[in-house]
């Protein structure tokens, strides 16, 4: 066996034990971390067992890590490395400019931005973020093959309108990142309201209430007075106990945009993964994506890449639902049919 095949092996037995680590201490069962990647039984087993039984390279890991959320080359860490940002900061108020300001090269970390080329300040932005070059093209509207140099901190410079989209999605500041000037990133990404409004029912939901987006990014209640409601939503739903909120704003873009309705189903059991309502007994409500439960605490991240992800202790929360899904306006109707 020559060197190189000697490290690749290594190499593969060290993010096989950091995957089932991963497993076994942030997840009950094999079966929520395969759901929270959309994996397979089979493949999960064979890439956490020691040797690996199945080929575990980079990029595989990569793909992994960019599933599961968590920091890139996480995998590639030694075992006890931190796996989610959380975990580094565990008062979850990380901001885009420290995560840019890592990824910057060695020596490089203290330098005006502005001594950069806009190249290097992108591969800095987006680098952390685990995104693929893939992702990269889709919302610049670029080739693969330009996206990938970008990456590498290379290749021509994004003009203003790519600059821009890779702003509202990663929520990078496009003036910093042609210019080299201000913030890394943006403090406020979305400042209209968001108005959602309780639903209660099954396929005809009668609305019932409504919720408010605060300056935190959490909702407050809000009751309609008895007998006053807004409508319908037409949705089949098996739950008969399902809600849902009508959206309004920009605030949790673009996973759910305005006008739409989320579904939200009280008996059906949470899945890591998978979006959901909660509300704490603080009073807070609100929606994000379930990612793990861990020594009496729920982890969760955001829709909106803009809010840092939130834990709260099992005993904070008074209730976790799923949303079954998000539809859209049509679904709405104003009065039941006669």
């Amino acid at each position: 066996m020559t060197e190189t095949d000697e490290l690749r092996k290594k190499a593969a037995e060290r993010r096989a034990a950091r995957l089932g680590e991963l497993i076994r201490t942030r997840f009950e069962r094999q079966a929520d971390f395969i759901t929270l990647i959309n994996g397979n039984q089979g493949e999960v087993s064979a890439l956490s067992t020691v040797p690996p039984k199945k080929s575990f390279g980079a990029i595989k890991a990569r793909k992994i890590e960019q599933q599961a959320g968590l920091l890139p080359n996480s995998l590639d860490e030694e075992v006890g490395s931190p796996f989610y940002q959380h975990e580094i900061n565990p008062a979850n108020s990380a901001s885009n400019e420290t995560q840019i300001r890592s990824s910057f090269p060695e020596g490089v970390d203290t330098i005006d931005p502005s001594s950069l080329t806009p190249n290097q300040r992108l591969k800095a932005a987006l680098v952390p973020l685990g995104v693929s070059a893939e992702e990269v093209a889709s919302v610049a509207k670029t080739g693969v093959d330009v996206a990938s140099l970008w990456m590498a901190g290379e290749g021509p410079e994004p003009t203003l309108l790519e600059a821009v989209a890779l702003q509202n999605t990663y929520g990078v500041n496009s003036v910093w990142l042609l210019k080299g000037k201000g913030e890394p990133g943006i403090a406020v990404r979305y400042n209209d309201e968001f108005r959602p409004r309780d639903v209660v029912g099954n396929k005809l939901i009668p609305v019932v209430g409504m919720a408010q987006l605060g300056d935190n990014g959490h909702w407050s209640d809000l009751e309609y007075p008895v007998g006053h409601g807004a409508g319908y939503v037409d949705f089949p739903s098996r739950d008969k106990n399902a809600y849902a909120l009508q959206c309004e704003g920009d605030s949790m873009s673009p996973r759910i945009e305005a006008g739409e309705f989320v579904i939200v189903e009280p008996n059906t059991p949470v899945k890591p993964g998978k979006n959901v309502m909660l509300r704490s007994k603080d009073g807070r409500v609100m929606v994000k994506k379930f990612l793990y439960n861990a020594a009496g605490r729920t982890y969760l991240v955001s829709i909106n890449k803009a809010h840092p992800p939130i834990s709260f202790a099992d005993d904070e929360i008074e209730k976790m639902h799923f949303i079954r899904a998000i539809v859209d306006g049509d679904s709405w109707i104003p009065d039941i049919p006669t």
